[in-house]
């Protein structure tokens, strides 16, 4: 399927590693001018490189987008080596687990906020005035299932107090943007097998195999699927959101994640 995209510009932070990598090379395969923006320089690096093995086009920025000015910088770098960024795919990541007693630095809640709703607030104001003039834009935040459904068993009280900001904003703007259209959408995956999740299960549940965290997905996660999802099952669903195909979805919550959510609606 032609998805409609070719040529247009993107933005993807946090794709030098997992499911950001995985969507950077399929929007590169579908011919986009893809921009890598990270925190680790090597990963960038590496990534950009496989890229435009494969004949793709890619440029790595190396940014912290959960500070203002390098989200900024960051932007118009793109815009000065390819062209104002119509795709843009957000997502960051703050780690401080332990449950609410745990937490007795309450700095880690203001930190957690800034990182994954304050991100998300500079990156909009930096992009949307060019898919506002473009009349044409897709925003995909990349978020967290426990966004909707907190899971206490995880013990991640902090991202469980802070992740849900985010949906509102981005629903929020999507409402506004719709009109010059402008997409914005979160994908919500559940258990995914990165790095993180793989290091989380094994410093704080004690799984060191696939086999184990098979059966822990089925017999104490209650996954339906039996399973941790693949990166590339995550990163298919977000570049089709950002198809022209996909123009009329916009302010929806999608979760991958095996059938984890219970709820129908």
């Amino acid at each position: 399927m032609d998805l409609g995209i070719s040529g247009r510009v993107a933005f993807v932070t946090g794709g030098s590693r997992g499911m950001g990598r995985d969507v950077a090379e399929q929007l590169a395969a579908e011919a986009c001018a893809v921009a890598i923006v990270a925190r680790t320089q090597p990963d960038i690096d590496k990534t950009v490189a496989a890229i435009q093995e494969s004949g793709g086009t890619a440029m790595g920025i190396r940014a912290d987008i959960s500070d203002a000015g390098e989200a900024r910088a960051a932007v118009e770098a793109v815009r000065d080596a390819f062209g104002p960024p119509l795709i843009v795919i957000g997502q960051t990541k703050y780690n401080a687990p332990g449950d609410f007693a745990d937490i007795t630095d309450l700095s880690h809640y203001e930190a957690s906020f800034a990182s994954y709703t304050m991100s998300q607030i500079y990156l909009l104001h930096a992009v949307l005035p060019g898919m506002q003039e473009a009349g044409w834009g897709r925003f995909v935040h990349i978020g967290s299932a426990t966004a909707k459904e907190p899971v206490g068993n995880i013990h991640h009280a902090v991202a469980n107090a802070t992740r849900p900001s985010t949906t509102g904003l981005l629903k929020t703007v999507s409402d506004e943007y719709a009109q010059y259209g402008i997409t914005v959408n979160t994908v919500a995956p559940g258990w995914i097998e990165t790095a993180n999740a793989t290091a989380y299960l094994r410093d704080q549940v004690g799984l060191t195999t696939e086999e184990e965290r098979r059966d822990w997905m089925r017999a104490s996660a209650h996954v339906p699927a039996a399973r941790m999802g693949r990166s590339e099952e995550i990163a298919s669903l977000i570049v089709y959101l950002c198809s022209a195909q996909a123009g009329y979805v916009t302010g929806n919550w999608i979760e991958v994640d095996g059938g984890h959510h219970r709820s129908a609606f």
